[in-house]
């Protein structure tokens, strides 16, 4: 009996304790619009910095609406983090209210602002902290939850066209010269080139080499099959467009392809990385798969 009045007791508090209009998101708070921002690099300048060149850097890039017809901020600050740390954000311009905006940033400029020279492999993001019309301000890197962003943990990000923020990395650049001759297979996540495979790179230009694939599941092994990787000097990122490697893989799958649209080289380790996807007419092996290579 102790235990019923117990359970009665408990259940007129919760009833009593709650209201009709109790829930999750109350009606009182009013849902905030908040405009999509782009920020986006622009061809024309610098797509990395190159550490043998500092001071040729002119990081181009502007701040502009996704759609322009929508509300806009009220105004946004351009600010930029270093190495991913959102605690290091530092304001580059304050108050932007005209969209499109052109701006540049320099080598010395990010040194000065972080205090420290521009070591290889270090990565600056570039976003804006929007304000809303009622003065709400969205960080771009808040230090905090990644769910309290305008656009975080909802999917919106992936908008098509949509780039929330833009990267400026510190590279070595392309040298045409170190990417010829044997480089050997320090890893190969198809499966197909063992360690210590050594294949042969040559220049094709001052911005693609062609490259040996000693690859014994494929056929004919002789000549060696090769195929051609583009470089995007501004960023040390590679493209191989689809190209044949033989007349059949494995015995039985015919006519294999390789293809790739991300990896990069990294001059200063004399490595390249290709992330390769392979095709057969039967259909497609998956991946991509990294392929790593470097200089012997």
């Amino acid at each position: 009996m102790k235990k019923l009045l117990n359970f009665i007791l408990l259940a007129a508090v919760f009833f009593t304790g709650c209201k009709k209009n109790d829930d999750r998101y109350p009606t009182e708070i009013p849902l905030a619009r908040v405009p999509y921002v782009n920020v986006t690099i622009d061809a024309t300048g610098s797509q990395a910095i190159n550490l043998l060149n500092l001071a040729s850097f002119q990081g181009k890039y502007s701040v502009n609406l996704l759609y322009p017809s929508d509300a806009p901020p009220s105004k946004v600050d351009v600010v930029v983090i270093k190495n991913g740390v959102n605690s290091s954000v530092k304001v580059i311009q304050a108050g932007l209210a005209t969209f499109p905006t052109a701006l540049t940033i320099t080598a010395a400029q990010l040194a000065s602002l972080f205090g420290t020279p521009i070591a290889l492999g270090d990565n600056y993001d570039i976003g804006v902290d929007i304000y809303t019309a009622d003065g709400t301000k969205y960080e771009a890197f808040p230090n905090i939850n990644t769910l309290v962003l305008p656009y975080g943990g909802t999917g919106q990000q992936n908008q098509p066209g949509f780039s929330p923020t833009a990267r400026f990395s510190a590279i070595c650049a392309y040298d045409p010269a170190i990417y010829q001759g044997n480089f050997v297979v320090v890893s190969d996540a198809f499966g197909d080139l063992n360690p210590g495979t050594v294949v042969v790179l040559s220049m094709v230009s001052a911005t693609s080499f062609k490259m040996t694939y000693p690859n014994p599941n494929v056929t004919p092994t002789s000549p060696v099959p090769t195929f051609n990787v583009v470089i995007n000097t501004g960023n040390n990122n590679i493209t191989i467009a689809q190209q044949s490697i033989g007349a059949t893989i494995y015995g039985i799958y015919t006519n294999p392809t390789v293809e790739a649209t991300s990896g990069s080289v990294a001059p200063c380790d004399k490595e390249v990385r290709l992330n390769i996807t392979y095709r057969v007419t039967q259909g497609s092996f998956g991946g991509p798969y990294t392929l790593r290579l470097r200089k012997q």
